[in-house]
């Protein structure tokens, strides 16, 4: 039987999202500001691992953040983790005027599945690896730097000619689809990426954060730390500083924990060696 939540991590009646200062839970609080709906956020402390804590793994067994627990008004519950199928989950739930969403079953729904797909797929986890080795990898990996940032500035070209032809990602209006996508473009420099070399990407981003609900979206339920704006800003350096250092250490230690020597070997084995 899994552990009671400590008090206040409980969930309420309604919509609760579990939350951290993290990119990913952002892109919930977006969702639900453009959709206009009441929500219970629940901060997690990461650095006291609750997110490790039996309590949360039976909410997310992944023990990431963010996840939803909807606590509907005959007592039921739906619990939903990672993002895609949060996004998936506010669309269907409380959107039924498909204010950020296609009616389920149409092209349209498909062709914003497919990117959404592409987002937790390809891009999150490649702008993923390229923040790592660019500001948290505890020694230089040159190979990494250089592997990831690579294919993120693919990616970033990929968004660019798709936007060349549409206003929004697929198409000619807003979907959760932009709303996955633009967390990580508006993070670019500190994944070591410069959005400005895409003028359709860029334009797209400033379209977007000049929309009221996505300003309020990353200041809720605390400011979002990693946009170009702030990363950059002299005065707000001692901090990143300290994200670093404490971050590559927890990532290594996390890693540590999973490491059991030398990959499995091949006969092929350094083959690829120049």
């Amino acid at each position: 039987m899994a552990a009671v939540p400590p008090e206040g991590k409980s969930p309420k009646p309604g919509l609760n999202i579990y939350t951290c200062r993290a990119v990913n839970p952002y892109k919930l609080s977006i969702a639900v500001e453009e959709l206009g709906i009441p929500c219970h956020y629940i901060p997690m402390d990461l650095t006291a691992d609750e997110h490790k804590a039996d309590w949360y793994l039976a909410i997310n067994p992944n023990g990431r953040v963010p996840a939803i627990v909807h606590v509907k008004e005959d007592g039921s519950k739906e619990v939903i983790f990672e993002t895609a199928a949060c996004l998936l989950y506010l669309a269907h739930e409380f959107d039924k005027e498909h204010k950020i969403s296609y009616p389920h079953g149409t092209p349209e729904y498909w062709t914003q599945v497919s990117w959404l797909s592409w987002q937790v797929a390809s891009y999150g986890p490649m702008m993923g690896q390229a923040v790592h080795f660019n500001r948290y990898a505890v020694e230089p990996v040159p190979y990494g730097v250089w592997r990831y940032t690579s294919e993120c500035r693919r990616l970033h070209h990929v968004l660019n000619e798709q936007l060349a032809k549409h206003p929004f990602i697929t198409g000619d209006r807003l979907n959760i689809a932009d709303i996955a996508i633009f967390i990580f473009v508006a993070s670019s420099k500190w994944c070591g990426l410069d959005v400005d070399e895409f003028p359709h990407l860029a334009a797209w981003r400033d379209k977007l954060l000049k929309r009221p609900q996505f300003q309020k979206g990353l200041i809720t339920p605390e400011p979002f730390i990693f946009t170009d704006e702030y990363v950059t800003k002299p005065e707000n350096q001692e901090i990143y500083k300290t994200i670093r250092k404490l971050g590559g250490q927890w990532i290594k230690q996390s890693s540590d924990r999973w490491s059991k020597g030398s990959p499995v070997s091949l006969p092929s084995d350094f083959a690829n060696y120049a």
